[in-house]
């Protein structure tokens, strides 16, 4: 079954170049859009918390094969 909802470990994202302390939910969001190229419609839910990334995609489109969606998956 594919996931729609994301729980990413802050610490794993130390490959952007951020503290843990430093992340911030635009730094996320710009990783996301820009280096990912996940599309911002897609997007129906982004929370940021002392440890996680929640990322919740909307269920209206298939994405699944799409290479952003494979790269979310390995990260999380």
């Amino acid at each position: 079954m594919k996931m729609r909802e994301f729980s990413i470990k802050t610490d794993k994202l130390e490959y952007l170049g951020y503290t843990q302390e430093e992340l911030s939910l635009g730094v996320i969001e710009e990783h996301l859009f820009e280096e990912l190229d996940v599309p911002e419609e897609y997007i129906k839910n982004l929370e940021l918390t002392d440890d996680k990334i929640y990322i919740k995609l909307i269920d209206k489109v298939r994405y699944f094969n799409e290479d952003w969606y494979v790269s979310i998956q390995r990260i999380a």
